[in-house]
């Protein structure tokens, strides 16, 4: 990757993190003190491990760049429900940020921060994540409409795939129209909002073609609905939702 193309990256990726700013504030303020204080404390212990795992892949950690890991670690943080120790963060986050980034060159495949949560979600079953409920289904329209700003911001930006967000919507309504489920209550619930507009539509996930794109949202859409709705156990699927799609965007555009 040359000078200009790292520069680019790394103020696209600090526009992304600028946008999670609102979300991120939502998610403090419905903290608590004592949570909001904790969720502070993990995004901090998570950016000093993305810094130093980028670190010693460049191998000049003076000067590794901090934007990319600054958005890793609020989009970790924000999609976190509750509480997390510590240990069980610094493990999701290096396996996150060297397999989704740093063994790829620098360049992701999947979300650092989406494998972070699945990791975390495989890996502590009963007592890490799941204890807190990572994969909750609670109604939260604050925190869906604090997405907003930051979405229209990165399409003006041209940072967001728009067809994407479209996609989402359609598949979601369809599969809950079908399912005979309430298609608006899904958009609201758990961190699907948050995951359509700083993961599945992000240059750096969604495929490239804008056809490609509409079908990949439709496709995330969906499964999160089917997902919440054959696993009551998981009530919001975004995270593996996400996971699964991701991995056929690809193929959709080679299609």
């Amino acid at each position: 990757m040359d000078h200009k193309q790292a520069n680019t990256d790394n103020t696209n990726d600090m526009v992304q993190a600028l946008c999670l700013a609102p979300v991120l504030l939502v998610r403090l303020y419905e903290d608590g003190t004592e949570a909001a204080l904790h969720r502070l404390s993990l995004m901090v212990l998570v950016l000093a491990v993305a810094y130093v795992w980028g670190g010693v892949f460049e191998r000049r950690l003076l000067r590794a760049p901090v934007a990319a890991q600054a958005k890793f670690a609020m989009l970790f943080v924000v999609m976190l429900p509750g509480s997390l120790s510590f240990g069980g963060a610094v493990l999701a986050a290096s396996f996150g940020w060297v397999f989704g980034r740093e063994v790829f060159g620098g360049k992701a495949l999947l979300s650092p921060a989406l494998l972070a949560l699945a990791f975390g979600i495989f890996s502590f079953p009963g007592g890490g994540y799941e204890l807190f409920n990572v994969m909750y289904g609670d109604l939260n329209l604050t925190l869906a409409l604090a997405c907003v700003p930051g979405a229209v911001w990165l399409m003006w930006k041209k940072l967001v795939a728009w067809p994407v967000l479209v996609g989402g919507a359609v598949g979601v309504a369809a599969t809950a129209l079908v399912l005979g489920s309430p298609g608006p209550v899904h958009v609201v619930m758990g961190v699907f909002a948050i995951g359509i507009v700083f993961i599945a539509a992000a240059p750096d996930c969604a495929p490239r073609s804008a056809w490609a794109q509409v079908a990949f949202g439709v496709l995330v859409g969906a499964l999160v609905v089917v997902i919440r709705l054959a696993n009551p156990d998981n009530p919001d699927g975004t995270v593996f939702a996400l996971l699964l799609g991701g991995l056929f965007a690809p193929l959709m555009d080679r299609v």
